[in-house]
Parts: C-alpha cells; sequence; structure tokens
C-alpha cells in the first residue's frame, strides 16, 4: 500500500515527459503515479497507457496553473503527495529519503530537497540563482526541521529558495490545501508562506534528488519573458515588506532571474 503520490499536471505536449515517468518509475521506494491535464492530447493519453499510470483530464473549464495543481492534487488518495513538474527529472533516492525525512517527525507539513539545473540536458555548473536560494536556506543548516513560525516566514522574506518540484506536501495535515489563482508564477512561493503560521514543521533534506529543466518553453522561461513573474514577485514582497522596501529587494532578488531563461 503506497503512502505516497507522484501527480503530473501534464500542459499540453512535453518532449520530456516520458524522462520524468521513466524516473518516477525507477524510484528505490514505489510510489502511486498519476497523470492529470486540462490540456488532453493523445501523445499524454498515449504516455499513460504506455506506462500503466491512471489519467485524469480536468473539464472544469478554469484555466491556469493553479488549477492544474490543485486538480492534480485533488485526485491523490496518499497521505502524502509531489506535484512532479513534466521536464523535470528525480534521482532515484528521492521518494525513500522524503518519506524518512517526513516519517523522522510526527508534525511535517512539507518537506523538500535540493535540486540541480538542467538547461536543455546539460547540467549547469554554476547558477546566481541557486546560490542566492542556498543563502536563503541558511536556517536549515542548523537544524533541517523548522518549527517556528518566525523563522519559517524568514526563509522566505527575501525570495522563494524552496525547489516546489521538490517538495512533498502532507496532505493529511493540510485539509484543504489548494494553490492561490491569483498568482500564475508565484503560486507556490505564496502556498509555502501561508502555511508557515500553521503548526507543524517545513523540512529540508540538503541533498539535490531533482533535476530542474530549464529550457525556451518552459513555463518559468515564458513567465520571466512576460514580466509576468516580477509582477507577482513585486506583489509578495510588498505583502511582507510594504511598497518601499519591496521595490529595492524585488530588484537584488530579481538580479538570479537571468539564469532562468535562455
Amino acid at each position: 500500500m503506497h503512502t505516497h503520490t507522484f501527480t503530473i499536471p501534464v500542459y499540453k505536449e512535453s518532449p520530456y515527459l516520458e524522462q520524468c515517468i521513466q524516473s518516477l518509475l525507477h524510484q528505490t521506494t514505489k510510489s502511486h503515479i498519476i497523470i492529470t491535464t486540462s490540456t488532453p492530447a493523445l501523445f499524454t493519453r498515449d504516455m499513460a497507457q504506455k506506462y500503466g499510470i491512471p489519467y485524469f483530464i480536468n473539464n472544469s473549464g478554469e484555466k491556469g496553473i493553479a488549477n492544474d495543481w490543485n486538480f492534480a492534487l485533488s485526485k491523490v488518495t496518499t497521505p502524502y503527495a509531489t506535484i512532479a513538474h513534466q521536464d523535470d527529472i528525480y534521482m532515484p533516492a528521492y521518494t525513500e529519503t522524503i518519506l524518512a525525512a517526513i516519517n523522522s517527525r510526527e508534525d511535517v507539513l512539507i518537506a523538500f530537497t535540493g535540486y540541480t539545473e538542467l538547461v536543455y540536458s546539460q547540467l549547469r555548473r554554476f547558477s546566481l540563482n541557486a546560490l542566492v536560494k542556498t543563502c536563503l536556506l541558511f536556517p536549515f543548516y542548523v537544524t533541517r526541521a523548522i518549527k517556528s513560525t518566525f523563522l519559517k516566514k524568514a526563509v522566505l522574506l527575501f525570495g522563494d529558495p524552496i525547489c516546489c518540484p521538490s517538495v512533498t506536501l502532507s496532505l493529511q495535515a493540510l485539509p484543504g490545501f489548494h494553490f492561490s489563482s491569483r498568482y500564475s508564477c508565484a503560486l507556490d512561493w505564496h502556498a509555502w508562506y501561508g502555511l508557515t503560521s500553521k503548526p507543524g514543521s517545513f523540512v529540508y533534506v540538503n541533498k539535490k534528488l531533482v533535476s530542474h529543466r530549464i529550457h525556451i518553453d518552459s513555463e518559468t522561461t515564458q513567465q520571466l519573458n512576460n514580466g509576468k513573474r516580477k509582477q507577482e514577485e513585486l506583489e509578495l514582497f510588498e505583502m511582507m515588506w510594504g511598497k518601499r522596501a519591496a521595490k529595492f529587494i524585488s530588484r537584488i532578488y530579481a538580479i538570479g532571474h537571468k539564469d532562468n531563461t535562455v
């Protein structure tokens, strides 16, 4: 009986989807795997059939990443879930390691890992963006589990260092959890910040167990190119710091964005 699910919200036809699926199938600890989509295509259906993966179509008519992710989570029946991004690759030990971290405590809200960056299929050796995010995680280098509301917020006040595809959610500890449709890029940062006030711990596994892919058609690149990401990040900084300080912090944080474009 699986306790963990990888739910893959597929958008259109990703050339990297099969690599993602194969990385999930080759985990040392097995999980339930499902595919969801609001843009059904023969390619996705055939991929699901090829690997015997349950396939769910979102016919709600609602658009946006938040709707796609919320639908993906709504189909999960296990206590723990990871939203597997269709372009990314998970190291074989991801599930085993993340579940061990979760099971070591009784109050986990989310657990997440480190990551590497792939530019198309090439490993990026250095990234200013990744370096900045590593620095923002400084409280976790003292203890890998943080329960304090103050410290959980501190990790997120200067940007979002939590790699979304590496996050496993404890759905049993988060009834009714959902991503806000107000955001299309910073929705994960907004969600993690919202969880800081809830009783429970954030757990960080300081191992690079996910390879996050950057390419010209990725959502991250598109959102940066159209300015949407900077706009949403500024709004979140304003919520945390007020307008005057937010403009300054936003400019500094945006310096690392060039590493997320190709």
